[in-house]
């Protein structure tokens, strides 16, 4: 996962935060602390490899592990895969070849795990996270606080010698980890404040990195805590279109059977996966392995791998609905999950994904429709460039199999160049144009199908295997 282009692109913006003297805080939906291996776990990889010099702080009763890395070259900005321009758009295409489909997972990491349900009260817990900080920090506390304990010893040790060995390094928290879940938000507010009253200049500045959930924390915190300077990263819209289509290609099986022709199915079946799926690369992984590619077997397969019942025979239907306009939803909510999105978007049933919000396609009836909606979305997306290149093809077969002077047959039909599907067949009706039975077939099945889609209306088995053939042909 941490090798995606989105999620690069999102630890870049808070790399670059960290790197400019601000702590952060890092919120994450409940669902991406679970899994083997948990999604959570991969990006704190990934973060330590990218970050020189950190502290990682060890949870409440594994005293004796350090998390500390001494200071080394710090690694610049531009060390990101997209190197130092303006971050790009992140749209579907077919550039897979410099995606790594593998990482090694490090074991250096302890996995996530849930706080334990009863434990001290959170003043406690807030002072004893400031204590194993000073633990792990290592050095001795100097003369000025050596009477000091907890936040205090914490904040005197960092700002009082700013120059010191150490004190500019990032201090990672797990804030799941953490018996009280405000403990490393409170402790990044006293921080923030200390280091501005202190007037350390960005380079010097301790910095505090929570990765945390939104779980257990007042619904405001967040805002409030952003205006306080320090950057607020949601897990929100992180993944876009050509994420998910990366995952969905790496997961398909090998192709077989005549190339063109399968080559053509499959470019159908992973936009629909990709479609269907959104930022659900889970579900998008696992669709693409067990789905037979057809749109008929599409809707109880879904069913099937969400856990809702399996009807004898489901097929798409010949009319579903174009999507909504976007989402009335206010420009906050796109750029995080607010109070009313959070719920579901901790359970990992809502995201941002292709400037929409999306919801996880499920089994239930209230969710079919849109996944018959998305199923010719992405039909629209992968065939409708060849049936104009096809129709603009036939205008040649038009203009050698017309019984009418040029200018005649346009006058009635219009300029071949612009002649429709419709116009062609109606030429061919009224017997202006003499077509062989095979190239009326053709004619028949470009016209069909491009009035399917036109319609919005999803193409079944039968018309996609029959489009794909003469397309192929």
């Amino acid at each position: 996962m941490a090798a995606l282009p989105g999620v690069r692109l999102w630890m870049r913006r808070l790399l670059a935060d960290l790197r400019s003297g601000r702590s952060c805080l890092c919120l994450f939906p409940q669902t991406q602390l679970t899994g083997e291996p948990a999604a959570v776990e991969d990006l704190l990889n990934e973060l330590l490899h990218e970050l020189a010099d950190f502290v990682l702080v060890p949870a409440p009763g594994d005293g004796g592990a350090r998390g500390s890395r001494a200071a080394g070259p710090p690694v610049p900005l531009s060390s990101s895969p997209w190197g130092d321009g303006p971050d790009p758009i992140l749209d579907y295409d077919d550039g897979l070849s410099g995606f790594s489909a593998v990482r090694t997972r490090s074991a250096a990491v302890p996995g996530p795990r849930s706080p334990a349900p009863d434990g001290p009260p959170e003043g406690a817990t807030f002072h004893d996270l400031a204590d194993r900080i000073v633990k792990e920090l290592g050095d001795k506390a100097s003369d000025e606080n050596r009477g000091h304990t907890g936040v205090e010893g914490l904040l005197d040790r960092l700002t009082a010698t700013p120059g010191g060995p150490g004190a500019s390094r990032v201090i990672l928290v797990r804030g799941w980890q953490e018996p009280a879940p405000t403990a490393a938000t409170e402790l990044l507010r006293r921080l923030s404040a200390t280091v501005k009253a202190a007037g350390l200049p960005p380079e010097r500045r301790p910095r505090l990195l929570v990765l945390a959930t939104s779980a257990g924390l007042p619904v405001e915190l967040p805002e409030q805590i952003a205006r306080e300077d320090i950057g607020v990263h949601w897990w929100w819209g992180a993944l876009g279109r050509l994420d998910t289509a990366t995952v969905v290609a790496m997961a398909r099986p090998l192709p077989s059977g005549p190339a063109a022709r399968h080559q053509l199915l499959e470019a159908v079946a992973q936009a629909t996966v990709v479609e269907v799926c959104g930022p659900f690369l889970d579900l998008a992984a696992r669709l693409a392995v067990e789905w037979d590619g057809l749109p008929d077997s599409l809707p109880a397969q879904l069913r099937l791998l969400t856990g809702g019942p399996v009807p004898e025979r489901t097929t798409v239907p010949e009319r579903t609905a174009v999507p909504g306009p976007r989402s009335s939803e206010p420009i906050a909510a796109l750029l995080h999950p607010n109070a009313s999105l959070r719920p579901e978007w901790d359970l990992g049933r809502l995201d941002r994904w292709d400037g929409r919000l999306r919801h996880r396609p499920g089994g239930a009836a209230e969710h079919e429709h849109s996944v018959r909606t998305r199923i010719w979305l992405a039909q629209n997306h992968a065939l409708l460039p060849l049936l104009d290149e096809a129709r603009e093809q036939f205008t040649e077969v038009i203009g050698i199999r017309s019984r009418l002077p040029r200018p005649e047959l346009a006058a009635i039909y219009g300029q071949r160049a612009e002649m429709e599907l419709g116009m062609m067949w109606r030429a061919h009706l009224q017997g202006h144009v003499r077509l062989t039975q095979p190239e009326a077939n053709r004619l028949r099945t470009l016209r069909v199908s491009r009035n399917k889609l036109a319609h919005r209306t999803a193409l079944d088995n039968t018309a996609l295997e029959s489009l794909v053939h003469v397309l192929c042909s």
